[in-house]
């Protein structure tokens, strides 16, 4: 009987259930160690890219839900530069750099700003020019993001965090606006007069055509 009440024990341990929460508490940890505890806790699979390193702190001190501590994790990684990309029932994680090229989303949906996660967002352009916007605001993209323009669509595509996205969504939903007439009279008249300007600047660099009189 005391045989049977063993193997019952361990069938039970095996085919328990992951924990509806855990404790996400470390104090400059390492990456690797906080995946690792995820991972027990919650079941999910990972595979970890071997350039994945690093150490963080995330302090709280009372236990937290599952889909609070995928948040606080998905953070930890992309503070450090890394990024979770869900291929199938399993979460890759590698730089973020890299993972732009695997299997993320995309969409003209906005994301939610958490899980953090690498995100491909389209948008097309109302009233501005999209050229203009690669042109003028280059830097909206964070380090680990991409900017390009599809002219045809008048549409930018931006691979971001999702934190980042949502902040240059902001930014867009206030420049894509139709100018007030009085200020696009003034934006065309300072067109202009940069227009002439170079071309001024460009005469005075070739200068005048010399003509040389030839003696009879």
């Amino acid at each position: 009987m005391k045989y049977f009440f063993t193997l019952l024990t361990i069938a039970s341990f095996a085919f328990a259930k992951p924990t509806d929460t855990m404790k996400m508490n470390f104090i400059n940890e390492e990456i690797l160690k906080i995946i690792e505890s995820y991972s027990k806790t919650s079941g999910q699979k990972f595979v970890v890219d071997p350039g994945v390193r690093g150490k963080i702190s995330i302090f709280i001190q009372e236990p937290v839900s599952l889909d609070e501590a995928f948040n606080q994790l998905s953070s930890a990684l992309a503070i450090n530069g890394y990024g979770i990309s869900k291929q199938g029932d399993t979460m890759i994680v590698k730089s973020g750099r890299n993972i732009q090229r695997d299997l993320i989303e995309v969409s003209t949906q906005m994301p939610i700003a958490k899980p953090e996660r690498m995100y491909s967002w389209i948008y097309t352009f109302k009233n501005i020019s999209a050229e203009s916007v690669m042109r003028d605001m280059r830097i909206l993209p964070s380090k680990d993001g991409e900017m390009n323009v599809y002219a045809g669509g008048n549409q930018i595509i931006i691979t971001d965090w999702t934190s980042n996205l949502n902040r240059i969504a902001a930014i867009l939903k206030e420049i894509d606006k139709k100018p007030d007439p009085e200020v696009a009279k003034i934006i065309d008249a300072d067109r202009k007069g940069r227009a002439e300007h170079r071309e001024f600047k460009g005469k005075r660099k070739h200068g005048p055509d010399i003509v040389e009189a030839k003696e009879d």
